[in-house]
């Protein structure tokens, strides 16, 4: 694996066993229960747009989050070897960027501010954009990484189902495979079935 081309790592899914959105949306449920009656309103002005609320009134405790541990130990051995390390999230910049510090890995932080949600097409544009076609690693998870690796140099898959790893073989040259963990994710995430849009 040549690192003179950037690292892109996603963070919903991939870096995280889990979901920011989820998990913050669970944090302000358990801070102020009523909140989720704002939820709706915030969501149709659009998904940036409630990410954005929701972190607004919500502090993330980065140390106890699910994080892929066998990713970083990768990461952290990229890094070592002088690779340029990009968080690349749809999750809000307010939460990105802390968990980025938290782990000082990461040269860059791109994610959702504002009224762009950096997810599938939009993420993809913003990396060609700085990096040029095939000029990028990207390592993802979900259907919707797929317009990503589209235009990434090689895939890291991670914490992917069989189809999504076939499907990014068939857009890209996979370099390396996360299995999924063995044990299920927080089991809450499955119960608050909150509408994603990739990480």
């Amino acid at each position: 694996m040549s690192t003179k081309y950037p690292l892109c790592i996603d963070l919903d899914g991939t870096l995280l066993n889990s979901d920011v959105l989820l998990e913050s949306a669970f944090a302000q449920l358990k801070q102020a229960p009523l909140s989720v009656l704002n939820w709706p309103r915030w969501l149709a002005e659009g998904k940036a747009n409630l990410k954005a609320e929701i972190a607004k009134r919500v502090d993330l405790d980065t140390e106890t989050l699910p994080y892929n541990q066998e990713l970083l130990t990768f990461l952290r051995e990229q890094k070592a070897q002088g690779r340029t390390l990009v968080l690349v999230t749809a999750s809000h910049r307010q939460f990105a960027e802390p968990i980025a510090k938290h782990l000082g890995l990461f040269d860059e932080v791109l994610a959702t501010d504002g009224d762009r949600n950096l997810a599938g097409p939009h993420k993809a544009e913003i990396l060609v954009e700085r990096y040029g076609e095939h000029g990028f690693d990207y390592a993802g998870n979900a259907a919707i990484d797929l317009a990503v690796w589209k235009h990434a140099r090689h895939a890291i898959v991670v914490n992917a189902s069989a189809s999504v790893a076939q499907q990014a073989s068939t857009v890209c040259e996979v370099e390396r495979v996360f299995k999924p963990p063995e044990k299920p994710w927080r089991p809450w995430v499955k119960e608050l079935r909150l509408y994603r849009g990739g990480g």
